[in-house]
């Protein structure tokens, strides 16, 4: 754990129903790394990640850059959707018409419409898929490293034979994130001075929340779309077979 990382955690450890665990220290996640301080940097780096998989919008990668040295331009993984494009919960943010009752609306279709999502399909595939031939460490992260990052570490565990209590006890560990509920008062302020609303520190907190009903969701419309999370897997291109060097690589 380095801390004055926005969620930063292995997410290794877990146990399999094939056998085995996850190999700690291979997986990570995490959110953004806004106001991060300059030793936690150092001991990110240190951890030389062969792969990062940027799961923000191009207008969030532009207003808040990554550490990244330019010689880790080809581990960056990320999609190239418009720089306007962004988080369904901003529109209503700064119109001032967001409340608790809107923000779950908002989050419960985001999870059932991201795995199908035109940008977000396909870097969910390329990320999979890309795990399973990497040498060295892998970062996953987004903003708050809690709804898309959450998403790909869900399907990452369940092709690695994760029980979906434990992919959710897993999902619900961003509640007691070291820094998220300390980043309430600090977002209330942004959107104050970006927007000109003022967000209720009680508001702010639930948007920086997660839920078990948001996970459900992804998971089900996955399931009624595709038939199935393997099935989904398998059109992304993550077959039984490669599954299965997935686990080999993964698990011990």
């Amino acid at each position: 754990m380095i801390q004055g990382i926005t969620n930063f955690r292995d997410f290794g450890g877990l146990s399999s129903r094939f056998g085995g665990t996850i190999k700690k220290d291979r997986l990570y996640r995490s959110g953004s790394f806004r106001r991060t301080p300059d030793e936690a940097i150092e001991k990110l780096l240190d951890l030389d990640f062969a792969l990062i998989a940027d799961l923000r919008y191009a207008g969030e990668r532009e207003h808040e850059p990554s550490p990244w040295p330019l010689t880790y331009a080809a581990r960056v993984m990320a999609h190239s959707g418009a720089q306007d494009k962004e988080a369904p919960h901003m529109e209503p943010i700064r119109k001032g018409t967001m409340d608790e009752a809107t923000a779950e609306r908002i989050y419960r279709e985001f999870y059932r419409d991201v795995p199908f999502d035109p940008l977000y399909q396909p870097l969910f595939a390329k990320i999979i898929n890309a795990l399973i031939d990497l040498d060295g460490r892998a970062l996953i992260h987004c903003s708050a490293g809690k709804d898309r990052t959450g998403c790909v570490v869900a399907l990452v565990h369940h092709a690695l034979g994760v029980p979906r209590d434990a992919i959710m006890a897993n999902y619900m560990q961003s509640r007691e994130a070291s820094n998220l509920p300390a980043l309430a008062p600090v977002m209330a302020e942004n959107m104050k001075k970006r927007f000109g609303v003022t967000i209720p520190l009680q508001l702010m907190t639930k948007l920086l929340n997660v839920e078990e009903q948001y996970l459900d969701a992804f998971f089900k419309s996955i399931e009624e779309q595709s038939g199935s999370i393997d099935a989904y897997l398998d059109s992304a291109g993550l077959t039984e077979k490669r599954r299965e060097l997935l686990r080999q690589k993964y698990l011990s």
